[in-house]
């Protein structure tokens, strides 16, 4: 299929073959993707806005400048993806293959990641605000200098994760498997705080 207009709104693109396509500076708004294939697509300043990918391919593609918003992803495969300089404000990924995946200066902001598998993911500084984080695998990701305020962390996986410079709640400290992260002192006197324990000077005899 061939994208003919700068704007889609409540269009149905259900099992569409764009496999391949550029797509560059298209405004897509409520619209249907769901079984569509999207595999080794390049999009630039695309806007996607509550569209709805459902067992749609959209690996190997390269993004750049372009936003989801709003949008789900139910098991939709994301793998070999990149995403650079992108905004996923507020959307939801349920069931769906992430990894590989590559992410550059990428707002993730209130993305429901819950139970979602990123091992081993570079997320260096990375937006993470009041992200659902919950039940997520992130063991081995690199999460230097990411924002993860707000964020939902009970029983996410951090083993083994670098979280040296994260912006992090008391709530992460507690609720997330840690064995292993990277912290820096600042973090560690944080960690000691929200379990109750108390920075003394040394007991003299």
């Amino acid at each position: 299929m061939r994208l003919t207009e700068s704007s889609y709104t409540d269009e149905d693109f259900v099992e569409v073959d764009l496999r391949d396509a550029s797509i560059d500076g298209v405004t897509f708004v409520r619209c249907d993707f769901s079984g569509a294939t999207l595999a080794g697509a390049l999009t630039r300043r695309a806007s996607f806005t509550e569209c709805t990918f459902v067992s749609a391919e959209l690996y190997d593609c390269r993004h750049t400048g372009s936003s989801f918003v709003g949008c789900t992803f139910d098991r939709s495969s994301w793998r070999g993806s990149t995403l650079t300089d992108c905004r996923l404000t507020g959307s939801t990924f349920t069931d769906c293959p992430l990894i590989p995946l590559t992410i550059t200066d990428t707002d993730l902001s209130l993305v429901s990641l819950g139970g979602a598998t990123l091992k081993d993911t570079d997320l260096a500084g990375i937006r993470l605000q009041e992200a659902n984080l919950t039940g997520a695998n992130l063991a081995g990701c690199n999460l230097a200098g990411a924002d993860l305020s707000g964020a939902r962390t009970g029983g996410t996986d951090l083993r083994g994760a670098d979280l040296r410079g994260a912006r992090c709640d008391a709530s992460l400290w507690v609720g997330a498997r840690l064995e292993g992260a990277r912290i820096d002192v600042d973090q560690a006197l944080l960690f000691a705080a929200a379990h109750g324990l108390q920075l003394a000077e040394p007991a003299t005899a």
